[in-house]
């Protein structure tokens, strides 16, 4: 859903419509609005509110377990969702989705880990590539993307200069409409 407009834009247009400036299509098109919302606008203004409602949330994610999923993070901060999610049912009684759970998190600024505890990996890469990143390993391999089959080549060479048109040749590509022709 978009932003709602700026309050300033808002009392500009009603303070343009009120003095009599023109229509409301007119003052619509000045302030570059829409009629119907500055026709919203005014309805408001004469409701007695002049700027914009609050915007609508949804119901928090875990009600009023918040605190106590906060309090989880700080025990343990490297738990994956389905941990955190199994703890909060634990302590607080509360089962949600691992969806609703990643959306508290996020809603109280924390981080979540995306894979299980454990030892680092003993096969992991241990030093960093070498060249850039994106560039091939080896100078002459093939890009990933491409096969040795759509990998481009170096042009062909030809044997040498193509031999000049015979005589008979040369007459038959003439147009049929050209000077000279007989």
């Amino acid at each position: 859903m978009p932003r709602p407009y700026s309050t300033d834009l808002r009392e500009r247009a009603l303070a343009a419509y009120e003095a009599g400036d023109g229509s409301q299509a007119l003052v619509a098109r000045r302030y570059r609005v829409g009629e119907r919302t500055l026709s919203g606008w005014l309805k408001a203004a004469r409701e007695g509110r002049r700027s914009p409602e609050p915007r609508a949330r949804g119901p928090a994610p875990l009600g009023g377990a918040g605190a106590v999923l906060a309090e989880l993070v700080t025990e343990q901060n490297d738990a994956t969702l389905a941990e955190y999610a199994e703890r909060l049912a634990e302590r607080a009684g509360v089962r949600r989705s691992l969806a609703a759970v990643c959306r508290a998190l996020k809603g109280l600024g924390l981080a979540r880990k995306k894979r299980r505890s454990g030892p680092p990996s003993g096969t992991g890469m241990m030093s960093p590539r070498r060249g850039r990143l994106g560039a091939p390993s080896w100078p002459g391999s093939t890009r990933a993307a491409w096969s040795s089959s759509t990998r481009p080549g170096s042009t062909p060479g030809w044997p040498g200069p193509t031999p000049a048109p015979s005589a008979a040749g040369a007459r038959r590509a003439r147009c049929p409409g050209a000077a000279g022709s007989g």
